[in-house]
């Protein structure tokens, strides 16, 4: 701000400079009233160009405020507090990237809460929205830093890692026996069913994110609340 206010004090004074020349060299005023008017035309300069700065500075604040929270209208469910799904395969893309290029290992755990159907139909939706809430609330405390988690749609996560698939594998196990111990609402518990794949030289994010499908399916087949992945088919070629 201190630097708007110096800019007009320039402004001003540069305008009355200005002013001096044409109104003593070319309307020849006399210089007894010169001081007095330049004076009156600094002050009236520098407070009209100082108001319409600062209500300028005011809406710069306020188009910045309303643009992050735009943004994170556009980010983050409203929901559960993580990732939209959208953004977060965006996300995905670049990660995939980054992990082909830095060569690092990278999976990701595609998380389905079992029976959620069943916790929508008897204890409302509401409830279960808390549900998902409280849910990605747990999950989070077992992620690192750099662990993105996001909604994938309705009662399903995903979770993308700089991990091995031994170590994704361990994660999501850990994950789904901390869920499986928690109360939910302090009424009852839930359980998941959690497919995982690892990033391979010849995959993109699609078709990590189809195996990964592949593997929940897999885990929902077999009862769920388990950990499944495929290693090196899919269900439906």
């Amino acid at each position: 701000m201190r630097k708007i206010i110096f800019k007009d004090f320039v402004l001003a004074l540069t305008l009355t400079f200005i002013l001096y020349f044409y109104l003593k060299y070319w309307l020849f005023i006399n210089e007894n009233i010169l001081p007095y008017l330049l004076g009156v035309f600094f002050v009236v300069i520098f407070v009209f160009s100082s108001t319409m700065s600062f209500y300028m500075f005011r809406l710069k604040e306020k188009l910045e405020t309303l643009s992050i929270q735009l943004d994170k209208i556009r980010r983050i469910d409203e929901v559960s507090s993580v990732f939209r799904r959208n953004y977060l395969l965006d996300l995905l893309s670049k990660y995939v990237f980054l992990a082909k290029e830095e060569k690092m290992p990278l999976s990701v755990l595609l998380i389905d809460v079992d029976s959620f159907k069943e916790i929508n139909k008897f204890y409302g939706q509401k409830v279960g929205d808390l549900v998902l809430k409280e849910l990605t609330e747990l999950i989070k405390e077992e992620l690192n830093n750099s662990d993105l988690i996001g909604r994938y749609g309705g009662d399903e996560f995903l979770i993308i890692t700089f991990s091995s698939i031994k170590n994704a594998y361990e994660l999501a196990s850990c994950i789904n026996e901390k869920v499986k111990k928690h109360l939910f609402q302090n009424t009852f518990s839930v359980s998941l069913s959690i497919g995982i794949c690892e990033l391979r030289y010849d995959d993109d994010f699609e078709k990590l994110l189809k195996r990964a499908e592949e593997a929940l399916f897999l885990a929902k087949h077999k009862g769920g609340n388990r950990v499944d992945y495929l290693e090196h088919f899919l269900l439906f070629e």
